[in-house]
């Protein structure tokens, strides 16, 4: 598959007015799978914890396999829309399944209990304040994407959810070529984690961002430290590192992640992640003229004084109505923690170098995210206990505060949602289109083989 062929096939990515909610992506399921039955077909794969379906639409019956998952974080939905559109593509055009061997796996929501709790702001207005006042993100260890099953003594986890245990037996059934989860980031420009290295890769996914329009992100917000595999790539580190550096040292807050545990099968694992709001500062790799260590530093600084704040805060609440907001708020200050602490950790490896324009908003941009959803699920939480609190004008104050500097440090320019759409769908019929090709001349096939033995 060449750049003009994924060219000519975004071409058919439609305009997109707004966000769909875990029904309407449910409806556009049901409908494919009616239009087109010879290629679709669509099946219950398990129940969420509040018992919503979790279902696994499949298209096309090639020797490969492609598995897709939307909504791995629920305020994270723009993947709703690529499933929809990536499916239908796929499902209308024989060259993507017969032309290249591949059927594809959709999972469309693996997170609907989460996601709805998000669908408030997804009709807009699109703005930072708006986005955070209706804001939800799992505790880590409620979180479908990073509870898989770790055994290993350093750093032990197996408090898996029914979602996870979902997901792992589709991996499990699949043992996919290619699995591509869905993501999208806060600000800035798009970035990419691969669950391992496959020669080319890096390359195409620069080339797509480029034919798509969307900058890379070139200053790392929480993949700092993490193997480079070319601008704005990533290697995702394994699942023990990940687990020590998140719980400095006390019980794991989380488990491995879904590319983690497709690893076993010679996976490679995609991740795309595409930014709600444009920055251009993002994709800037001119000199700052400020030194690196030293703004590490200070963002560490802040994340620990506001992290404090916060918690002294959060203790005071007394929680009337159950909730997943207060667990959600809890695990926020402890990750700003982990954060600040990864700061610290690379300012003493970088010496006195300056750091480029994108490494600064990276660092800042950390701070502002942290403390704006911290304190947007502690006011949902004070909103639905529903009687005053004594920290109910605190928390207003600071989140008052922090939205302003935030829209004035940060832009509010949303990319439009058919490009980060197209810039989903680009991705994966690249990666996809590599796997081909290095599967005909044997490179993935003998390291699959070799990952296979070892995990045997």
């Amino acid at each position: 598959m060449t750049p003009d062929d994924i060219s000519c096939h975004l071409r058919r990515v439609p305009e997109i007015d707004r966000i769909c909610t875990v029904d309407e992506v449910n409806a556009a399921v049901d409908e494919l799978v009616a239009e087109l039955p010879e290629v679709c077909r669509v099946r219950r794969v398990g129940a969420s914890r509040r018992g919503e379906a979790l279902r696994l639409l499949s298209v096309g019956h090639g020797a490969r396999t492609a598995l897709v998952i939307g909504c791995p974080h629920p305020n994270e939905p723009i993947g709703l829309l690529t499933v929809t559109h990536l499916a239908r593509l796929v499902a209308e055009t024989p060259e993507l399944r017969d032309g290249i061997g591949f059927s594809w796996h959709f999972i469309p929501c693996i997170d609907p209990d989460g996601t709805r709790l998000n669908e408030g702001w997804f009709a807009g207005p699109h703005t930072i304040r708006r986005y955070h006042s209706e804001f939800y993100r799992p505790a880590l260890r409620d979180q479908p994407e990073w509870t898989f099953p770790v055994l290993d003594e350093r750093a032990h986890f197996d408090r898996t959810l029914p979602e996870t245990e979902a997901l792992a037996r589709v991996i499990d059934e699949l043992r996919p070529a290619l699995q591509y989860s869905l993501h999208n980031a806060d600000f800035g420009g798009v970035f990419f984690i691969l669950g391992r290295e496959v020669p080319g890769v890096a390359d195409d996914l620069a080339r797509v961002a480029t034919q798509v329009g969307v900058p890379l992100s070139l200053g790392p917000v929480d993949t700092l430290g993490w193997p480079v595999l070319g601008p704005a790539v990533y290697l995702m580190p394994p699942a023990e590192v990940l687990i020590a550096a998140n719980s400095q040292g006390a019980q794991a807050r989380h488990g491995g992640s879904s590319a983690h545990y497709a690893d076993r099968y010679g996976t490679t694992s995609l991740i795309t992640e595409v930014p709600f709001w444009h920055d251009e500062r993002a994709s800037d790799a001119g000199d700052s003229g400020r030194s690196y260590a030293e703004v590490l530093r200070t963002t560490a600084r802040q994340l620990r004084a506001d992290a404090g704040a916060l918690d002294e805060v959060r203790q005071r609440i007394r929680t009337r109505v159950p909730s997943p907001m207060p667990a959600a708020a809890a695990d926020f200050i402890e990750q700003a923690g982990a954060f600040a602490a990864a700061h610290e950790a690379i300012a003493a490896t970088v010496g006195a170098r300056t750091a480029t324009v994108a490494e600064v908003f990276g660092a800042e941009s950390v701070v502002h995210m942290m403390r704006l959803r911290t304190a947007g699920v502690l006011r949902r939480q004070l909103a639905l206990d529903g009687e005053a609190h004594a920290v109910i004008d605190v928390v207003d104050a600071l989140f008052d505060q922090w939205c302003a500097q935030a829209g004035e440090a940060l832009s509010e320019r949303a990319f439009p949602l058919r490009q980060l759409v197209s810039m989903q769908i680009a991705a994966a019929l690249a990666v996809a289109a590599r796997l081909v090709e290095s599967t005909e001349d044997g490179q993935v096939t003998s390291e699959a083989s070799a990952t296979a033995a070892r995990t045997q």
